[in-house]
């Protein structure tokens, strides 16, 4: 009886292992870069196999059955990261987009969708039936840039701090297999425990 025990044990704490490396992942927030929605210190449950299945010690997915929404939140390893530190920022553009930002507006395929009379609202065509909406925090000294053609296989990135977000306009698309998965809900600070 002692031996299917352990055997049960070990098949438990291998299964919980596998679960926590390719399925569901808790992160730290680094940056106040998803202000005012996410703040630096926040812990977040991510659900690793939303769009992918991916081992961690494969740098590309074993299998990918779906692209992120616009509007996702996701959770990415940025390439010109030395620390590989876990990235967050806002899904904006999907493969095949045109973006652009003119007048402290932006732009998507032609059509502006930053909020009216400055109400740091954006209001985002979804690549499902619904639309994203979310307050952002924009920078009126931000410039003018774009147009940019997102490419295939790849995302354009935005922070919702955006005078506080390194993001893909500084370091171009990011590619979809540097995904992690989705940011699901916040797990901490209890009192601001929210879904995504």
């Amino acid at each position: 009886m002692r031996s299917n025990q352990i055997v049960l044990m070990v098949s438990l704490v291998l299964t919980v292992a596998l679960l926590r490396l390719s399925v569901v992942d808790i992160v730290y927030v680094q940056s106040n870069s998803m202000r005012p929605l996410i703040s630096k210190g926040d812990r977040l449950f991510i659900h690793q196999s939303a769009y992918s299945l991916r081992l961690p010690w494969r740098t590309t997915p074993l299998m990918t059955w779906d692209i992120p929404n616009r509007g996702d939140i996701v959770v990415f390893d940025n390439p010109h990261d030395d620390d590989q530190l876990p990235w967050l920022k806002r899904v904006i553009g999907l493969p095949g987009d045109k973006l652009h930002f003119h007048n402290h507006q932006l732009y998507l395929n032609g059509e502006v969708i930053s909020g009216f009379d400055n109400s740091n609202v954006e209001i985002i065509p979804s690549s499902s039936d619904s639309q994203g909406r979310y307050r952002i925090w924009s920078s009126y000294l931000e410039e003018d840039w774009g147009p940019i053609t997102v490419p295939r296989n790849s995302l354009f990135l935005l922070g919702d701090h955006r005078s506080a977000s390194t993001d893909s306009r500084v370091w171009g698309t990011i590619p979809l297999y540097r995904l992690r998965g989705k940011a699901s809900f916040r797990v901490w600070p209890w009192k601001r425990i929210s879904l995504y």
